[in-house]
């Protein structure tokens, strides 16, 4: 854990990222595409050898269009896609359907940190608002996913790209949830485990950022000459840690040592 050697103000609200941040990274879209086609397969829908290129072909173009344009491409436009070229319905009560078929995996075995909950609580006991902004296709995912792991009750409110309609770090996505605690930025603080997307999204609307690096990403490495965190944590455990200390609970810990 490091925190940086300086004054800071009383914060009052937390925002977290769920992916990486308190649920540990996974590989899961093949086996997601696996979910759909045998969900299709069971319906009597065409689902040929090339049904599963098909698919992550529409995701990847999903992806592609959100990174270039900062909109939230939606998991229900890349299965409106693929259908389209597998001959399937495209109707919108269908589409909603396949992207729950897709996501079933994910929602049923994400893993939550193991000290999650601990912090999450210790911070809801020094009286922190307590968020969660995630970058996500589908908004229904980040719902199954904290309803499962039983994370639903530490936030308020829940923000998805997916809902919101635009990618972190797009600064209106921060805004919003400042609004909504009527709090001002140098009260946040953002949690999370990616430079551009957590640690300059925040930073840029007056916000503190923590960057944790339980499972360190990888794309952080070609952002670290430009972009530079607040504070870096090993453990949620260690967010909680620093928070206490900038709102003057704790003495902070020196950097590199126990204090």
């Amino acid at each position: 854990m490091t925190i940086p050697r300086r004054e800071a103000g009383l914060l009052r609200g937390v925002s977290f990222d769920l992916f990486g941040t308190l649920i540990v990274p996974d590989r899961f879209e093949e086996r997601n595409v696996a979910s759909l086609l045998r969900w299709a397969t069971d319906r009597g829908l065409p689902a040929g050898p090339d049904a599963a290129q098909i698919v992550a072909e529409a995701r990847a173009w999903m992806w592609r269009e959100t990174y270039q344009t900062g909109r939230q491409y939606l998991a229900t436009e890349a299965i409106a896609r693929a259908a389209g070229e597998l001959g399937w319905p495209s109707d919108a009560a269908f589409l909603q359907e396949a992207v729950n078929a897709f996501f079933a995996p994910e929602v049923a075995t994400v893993q939550v940190y193991s000290d999650a909950a601990p912090a999450l609580s210790a911070l809801r006991d020094l009286g922190c608002r307590v968020g969660l902004i995630s970058n996500a296709s589908d908004h229904g995912l980040i719902e199954g996913a904290l309803d499962r792991l039983g994370l639903v009750p530490f936030f308020d409110p829940v923000i998805s790209s997916a809902g919101f309609g635009r990618i972190k770090p797009d600064p209106d996505i921060y805004r919003f949830v400042l609004d909504r605690w009527a709090l001002s930025p140098g009260e946040c603080v953002m949690v999370g485990d990616s430079l551009d997307a957590d640690i300059e999204g925040a930073q840029a609307v007056g916000m503190r950022a923590i960057l944790v690096t339980m499972h360190p990403n990888p794309n952080n490495p070609r952002l670290a000459d430009r972009i530079h965190p607040d504070a870096t944590a090993a453990s949620l455990t260690d967010a909680a840690g620093i928070i206490r200390a900038w709102s003057g609970t704790d003495p902070p810990t020196p950097p590199g040592g126990r204090g």
